[in-house]
């Protein structure tokens, strides 16, 4: 390993021209008294403890990487300054938030200094990328020896907890007169990364809470569900308002799985743009496809009369892409008020990107903190300067940052003392998670809240570097404490600030085991969405709605300034929003970590923060109305697909709908993940044995009523068709195990996530292993008239089926559903006509 500054050292290429780079040129001059050959070390830039990792050896210097180059703005006290003075309300600049470009003619880099750092990148054969209309981040890519020889660093490759990666061993050196802050990409090791998917221990079941009814639901909301509990205005969807998603990597299915969420509940198609950030030239990361399924579908459930949605995207999920992203938004002038970020990691701490001692190691682990923490900063604090909000996710972490795994109940604990970022910056909105129990709608009442409490494990606590917004200072939440010093271990001036506390508020998480929310997930309808990656797209819809009745230039500014002065007052924090862990008896106390300052209590506290928002009345008191300034006309609901003969289903000879065997795992809680052969779709038909009757077949891999499997109770199989634009099923239910089992068979239609039964159907059931016989198959004949009454000839589109294991749990009536199985796994199967004879 070497540590020696130089590196491998390649030719100077020659500088490239500047036509192509639009940055905009600042009105403040600026004069630079720095020695055009004064160099400085970026001594924050290095990953510290390397020797006591692996290490195996050089890395090839021919590998391509990509980094990005932060440099300071041309007046940063002036910045400070009027950001103040924007969220002052004795000030005469209040309100007056700016757009993207006088935030450049004012506060941004000269373009002199944009174009030597650009020549300087260039000179050693980097190509060099510019944020449109942005002048503060360059993206720049090479081979490692070019960054080596470029900065003076050395490249080794490392493993370390099982996992591989390259970092440079010694801190860049740079010219002093390009100002860089920071330079992001020299080790592959930190990064953004995704709050977990998180998963129930095997038999794991909720707790009910004393005061619950036995009759309330604790599975899954839908967006109806949540427009009632969170008093959601029905004048006000968010209309004339856009959203921003971030993240990275591939989107394969994620506007498929939108459309598809948006016809179950018969929500507006809304538009999506995605725009890709980065220096690599293929996207290939999939990991977070998932995530944005619940970004999407979370913030556009919420408000689902948008005009756009808008994912400013990394190509790959590293520091250098997302920051890049962020300043995307920045510069983009028609962009969204409104963002979300469902992602995070430890915030930069003394003692962090180390192995031992310190915060941020306290057990001789890798403590990967985020030294482009600064860059983040930046670009955060100018988003909050154009009146924009990033809401972000507290974390699934309980009262620390994901880094040591502890497994309890199935989810991570961390016993470190940072919170996670961006979190935990004073320039986002922090969003922590509640589990949430509710009253079923019926047909005269909406749904309605039932119990609703902090969950255990969501982000939230004090950091101890990052100072508190003024916003929250004033509001004087009682358990903020001193700073300990700034993130990079320098002290405060006396007497130190105040620092940052989270969340700043919640919203429904879900509890891992039955609690969330209903998403479509890689095609498969009513997939459960939990997490504070929830929570955080969830709050991004319900402040576009109070977005859309502003009547202010530019918006209401950033979220957090004003929820905490809404908050102060009293009388308008009893309506505004229902306090978690109050003297309420539709809440309980719960705790995020062991110190006693971690618990749920009346008012703002870490698990929470101010609770979660009673949307209609908080509109009024910060809009003064509810009716929606600019009101649009939404789009249509995403028609029904009308292709036939898809996913290997054909009209004639069928089976219509052809799927997989073996891809329904048990993975719910009580299940051992092998698959539930009795939920294991193989096909579904279509036939029509008169003028009268539509029979639906649905063939199952081994049919028999639950249990078995022991954690299953009951179960329904669903098959589902499309006509004249109404959803209509056929469903199979049973209540009780083996030949003493009751099976119930019904059709009607589906809309808003629920079934509308019109009648009980004739049906049979043929247990038994399916292997193309009679055995193993449900037989339902459905009257016609029951479901819009299709002629001879008339065609069924939009085929498939599903089926889903009910559950019983402590606490007597409590239950819930989970989907098991979808065939096709992905769009539907072919269409069937009405009378054909095959």
């Amino acid at each position: 390993m070497r540590y020696a500054l130089g590196g491998r050292r390649v030719a100077i290429a020659a500088a490239l021209t500047l036509a192509s780079f639009s940055v905009v040129a600042p009105r403040i001059a600026q004069t630079s008294t720095v020695p055009p050959s004064a160099t400085v070390v970026l001594s924050h830039n290095v990953l510290h403890g390397l020797a006591s990792v692996t290490s195996l050896g050089l890395t090839d210097p021919s590998q391509t990487i990509g980094i990005g180059v932060g440099l300071e703005g041309a007046n940063p006290a002036a910045e400070t300054a009027y950001l103040a003075a924007e969220y002052d309300p004795s000030s005469p600049l209040y309100g007056q938030y700016l757009d993207p470009a006088t935030y450049e003619q004012q506060f941004g880099v000269p373009s002199s200094r944009v174009g030597a750092a650009v020549s300087w990148l260039q000179s050693a054969g980097l190509a060099v990328q510019a944020i449109p209309d942005s002048s503060e981040y360059l993206l720049a890519s090479g081979s490692v020896g070019q960054v080596e020889g470029l900065l003076g660093i050395s490249f080794d490759n490392f493993t370390a907890q099982g996992r591989r990666f390259y970092a440079n061993v010694n801190a860049p050196t740079v010219p002093a007169a390009l100002q860089v802050v920071a330079i992001t990409g020299l080790n592959s090791l930190e990064g953004p990364h995704l709050n977990p998917q998180v998963r129930a221990l095997r038999g794991t079941t909720p707790a009910r809470p004393a005061a619950l009814s036995p009759n309330a639901d604790i599975g899954l909301t839908n967006p109806p569900e949540l427009w009632s509990i969170y008093d959601q205005p029905a004048a006000n969807k968010g209309e004339g308002q856009q959203m921003a998603i971030f993240g990275w990597g591939t989107t394969k299915n994620t506007v498929s799985d939108l459309r598809s969420f948006e016809r179950e509940y018969k929500l507006p198609g809304l538009p999506v743009s995605i725009t890709y950030y980065g220096s690599e030239t293929k996207v290939t990361d999939s990991t977070g496809e998932q995530e944005w399924d619940i970004d999407t579908q979370a913030s556009t459930g919420m408000a689902p009369n948008t005009v756009k949605e808008k994912l400013y995207f990394g190509k790959a999920g590293s520091d250098a892409d997302l920051i890049a992203a962020y300043h995307g938004w920045a510069a983009d002038r028609s962009g969204p008020l409104q963002g979300s970020s469902s992602f995070g990691g430890c915030e930069e701490a003394p003692g962090t990107d180390g192995v031992n001692g310190g915060p941020g190691s306290p057990t001789g682990v890798v403590i990967a903190g985020n030294p482009n923490q600064d860059l983040y900063q930046r670009v955060l604090r100018k988003l909050v300067m154009e009146g924009r909000t990033m809401f972000a996710s507290a974390g699934d972490t309980g009262a620390g940052c994901p880094v040591i795994s502890l497994e309890l109940n199935g989810v991570t604990l961390v016993p470190t003392p940072m919170m996670n970022y961006p979190a935990a910056s004073q320039y986002v909105t922090s969003v922590g998670g509640t589990v949430l129990y509710f009253n079923d709608p019926s047909t005269t009442t909406p749904a309605s809240r039932a119990f609703e409490y902090s969950w255990t494990h969501t982000g939230g606590g004090n950091s101890d570097f990052i100072p508190a917004g003024s916003y929250q200072t004033k509001a004087s939440p009682p358990l903020l404490f001193d700073c300990v010093s700034d993130p990079h271990g320098n002290p405060y001036p006396p007497p130190p600030p105040l620092c940052r506390g989270v969340p700043d508020i919640a919203a429904q998480s879900g509890d891992v085991i039955s609690n969330g929310y209903t998403v479509t997930m890689g095609g498969q309808n009513d997939s459960a969405a939990g997490g504070t990656s929830l929570s955080s797209p969830l709050w991004l819809g319900m402040w576009t709605r109070i977005q859309a009745a502003s009547t202010k230039r530019g918006g209401n500014g950033f979220a957090a300034n004003t929820i905490y002065t809404i908050a102060a007052n009293p009388a308008k924090y009893a309506k505004d929003f229902f306090d978690i862990g109050s003297l309420s008896s539709d809440t309980a106390v719960t705790c995020n970590g062991p110190n006693p300052s971690n618990c749920s209590h009346p008012g703002w506290d870490y698990t929470s923060g101010w609770g979660t928002p009673d949307v209609t009345n908080l509109m009024r008191d910060v809009d003064g109305r509810i009716a929606p300034t600019h009101p649009t006309t939404p789009n249509p609901v995403p028609p029904p697909p009308s292709s036939g003969g898809t996913n290997g289903g054909t009209t004639c000879p069928g089976p219509q709908v052809v799927d997989p065997v073996g891809d329904a795992p048990n993975n719910y809680p009580g299940g051992d993940g092998s698959n539930i052969d009795n939920l294991d779709i193989v096909n579904a038909r279509f036939a029509s044995p008169d003028a009268k009757t539509l029979r639906v077949t649905l063939a199952i891999k081994d049919l028999s009523a639950p249990p078995p499997p022991a954690n299953f109770v009951s179960a329904y199989w669903t098959v589902y068709w499309t006509f004249n634009g109404t959803e209509y099923f056929a469903q199979a239910t049973s209540n009780g195990a083996g030949p003493g089992a009751i099976w119930f068979f019904s059709d009607g239609t589906f809309s808003g996530g629920t079934f509308n039964s019109t009648n009980a159907i004739n049906g049979s059931v043929n247990p038994g292993a399916y292997t193309g016989g009679q055995a193993g198959t449900l037989v339902m004949d459905v009257p016609l008239a029951d479901v819009g009454n299709p002629g001879a000839s008339a065609t069924l589109t939009g085929t498939f089926a599903d089926t889903h294991g009910s559950f019983t749990v402590a606490g007597g009536g409590l239950s819930y559903t989970a989907a098991a199985d979808r065939g096709p796994n992905l769009g539907y199967g072919a269409p069937w006509t009405v009378g054909r004879v095959c």
